[in-house]
């Protein structure tokens, strides 16, 4: 169906109806409650340490091999962006930039395209931070992972 379809479905709806089923989305999908949670206390703190949580995980090595897995962080970071709640995909994406530059630090570890996802993300950051006006917030934040980045040859300008 589509969002136009969608719409005129829910017009025709009384407003216990659309309670009932914005309750029953809650209860059953993890991303409309998370969504909802931030939409109705516009707090994202909870929410955004519940996602670096996941995103460490996957960044750092994992198992014997040592297995990198930063491209299933990057997946969890693709889907919040679709909740379009930009402060938490600022907070989500130096997350990112900044556990990626440790295993570069800890590790050793040089790969081309591993570096090119981190100049992406961080960009991706700072177009963010420019859009909600938050430069003095970030300031420091962007200062230290520019200058650490810039040690392993990385250039996170903004």
């Amino acid at each position: 169906m589509a969002l136009n379809g969608l719409k005129r479905e829910l017009t025709k709806m009384e407003k216990t109806e659309i309670i009932k089923l914005i309750s029953e989305l809650y209860k059953k999908v993890p991303e409309a409650k998370n969504y909802l949670d931030i939409f109705a206390t516009g707090d994202i703190k909870e929410l955004a340490e519940k996602y670096k949580k996941q995103i460490q995980k996957y960044i750092y090595p994992n198992g014997r091999n040592m297995d990198l897995r930063e491209t299933e962080a990057r997946k969890i970071i693709r889907t919040v962006r679709k909740m379009k709640i930009t402060e938490l995909n600022v907070e989500l994406e130096l997350h990112y930039v900044s556990c990626c530059l440790e295993i570069i630090k800890d590790l050793g570890y040089w790969d081309e395209n591993y570096y090119i996802a981190i100049e992406k993300m961080f960009d991706n950051a700072i177009n963010g931070i420019s859009e909600l006006g938050m430069q003095d917030k970030y300031n420091n934040k962007l200062i230290v992972l520019s200058s650490k980045a810039s040690e392993y040859g990385i250039e996170l300008d903004y």
